[in-house]
């Protein structure tokens, strides 16, 4: 009985560390999860999608305007919770999208055209970090981290062809740190690197 006693006490801070790590985990295989359903739709209907970085946690959706507000951000999660349809900013007046190739009419009356995508201009993934959860990220291009906080939104953008920006993200809270790189081309991670205090 002694034994077993002992065995059980020493197992719980090595389950608590466990238990932190997984938690702090959650963020990254979110962000993973979304990066590849934005991956894949890009692909599928040749248009760009992408992952918005912002002080609450990352919202994936199709990708509409580079200088993409918090306000904006929001109001996109708010219609697509609602099943409202929103405005197009890339259509025209006759609700043709600009960025898909112009109007729904297919190009070509030809037996053998494939069938169009099914596109879902509403189509929006979200998640909220946990309290306590800070992360900052740097893309290739920039000199140092960027944090996440407040207004800033920064977009993670995935082009027709399936490629992203090289993407670093530094996620910490209490009980553990995590540095993640996501790859160019598949937006895998290609490096990790987990510290739990």
């Amino acid at each position: 009985m002694t034994i077993i006693i002992i065995i059980a006490a020493a197992s719980i801070p090595a389950f608590r560390g466990f238990r932190e790590e997984q938690l702090a985990r959650e963020p990254v295989q979110e962000l993973v999860r979304m990066a590849k359903e934005a991956r894949i739709r890009a692909m599928r209907e040749k248009r760009p999608y992408q992952v918005a970085f912002h002080g609450t946690g990352f919202t994936a959706s199709r990708y509409f305007n580079p200088y993409l507000q918090l306000a904006d951000l929001n109001l996109l999660a708010a219609e697509a919770e609602t099943g409202v349809s929103r405005l197009n900013p890339n259509s025209d007046d006759n609700e043709a999208d600009l960025d898909s190739g112009a109007s729904a009419i297919p190009k070509t009356q030809l037996p053998l055209a494939p069938p169009a995508a099914k596109q879902d201009d509403n189509w929006t993934m979200r998640y909220v970090l946990p309290l306590g959860t800070n992360y900052s990220i740097r893309f290739w291009h920039d000199v140092e981290d960027i944090q996440i906080e407040g207004e800033v939104v920064k977009l993670w953008v995935f082009q027709p062809t399936g490629i992203c920006q090289p993407l670093k993200i530094h996620l910490q809270r209490t009980g553990a740190i995590f540095d993640v790189e996501f790859g160019a081309l598949t937006a895998d991670i290609v490096k990790e690197a987990i510290s739990v205090p």
